[in-house]
């Protein structure tokens, strides 16, 4: 049965304004010039919110990032755990920028989130954690998504989120030219492993760059 028209106007509606604001940031507005205590973060502010909810319900003692860029984002998830009095970050990257935020929660790794030895540092200091969280925002080709869900998928405890960043492009809605990304690597992973949920309760206010991203292991 098709959709009532008021929901499918709605739904243009969304993606409509989805596209606007992210091809606003192409050009270097809206969520590429947003930024966590002056660092840059380069996330829409509404999937902001929404990760300091997930945060504060999961209580991860651990939470993997990959992809550090200016590193706003792994200082705003210490800040999170600096509120909820525990908690720490290790983010990774090919090539971090200069001078990123300092803080005592935080752990830089350089390399490629796929390479064996970064594997096993992040592996031995999940070791440690009694909950894990994963964050993939590193390169968006299908390719190299599948193998960071695949690689790191492993570490997430129950009851905790991978969270797969910029499903959103080719297409969906936004940046229909990019080519096979985020979201087919979803599909693919969630077609062989069924230990994960897609959490459509994260998408709840409407406009978030992770649509189909924010899994639930069971």
């Amino acid at each position: 049965m098709p959709f009532p028209l008021h929901l499918r106007l709605d739904r243009r509606l969304v993606r409509g304004f989805h596209r606007l604001y992210y091809d606003a940031g192409l050009r270097g507005g809206t969520w590429a010039d947003t930024r966590w205590l002056g660092i840059g973060v380069s996330k829409c502010p509404l999937d902001l919110w929404v990760y300091q909810e997930i945060v504060d319900e999961t209580r991860p003692d651990l939470l993997v990032e990959t992809g550090t860029f200016d590193g706003g984002s792994a200082l705003y998830f210490a800040s999170l755990f600096d509120l909820l009095g525990r908690g720490r970050v290790v983010t990774i990257d090919v090539d971090p920028h200069e001078r990123l935020p300092e803080h005592e929660r935080i752990t830089y790794l350089t390399g490629s989130s796929v390479a064996p030895e970064i594997r096993a540092q992040v592996e031995e200091l999940a070791a440690k954690a009694e909950r894990v969280m994963v964050v993939l925002d590193s390169d968006h080709s299908r390719d190299h998504v599948l193998s960071e869900l695949r690689a790191y998928g492993e570490l997430v405890t129950s009851g905790c989120y991978l969270v797969v960043e910029d499903t959103n492009v080719n297409g969906h809605p936004a940046w229909p030219g990019f080519g096979p990304g985020p979201m087919e690597a979803v599909e693919e992973f969630l077609a062989e492993d069924s230990r994960f949920v897609v959490d459509r309760a994260r998408e709840k206010l409407l406009l978030t760059f992770n649509p189909s991203g924010w899994l639930l292991r069971r």
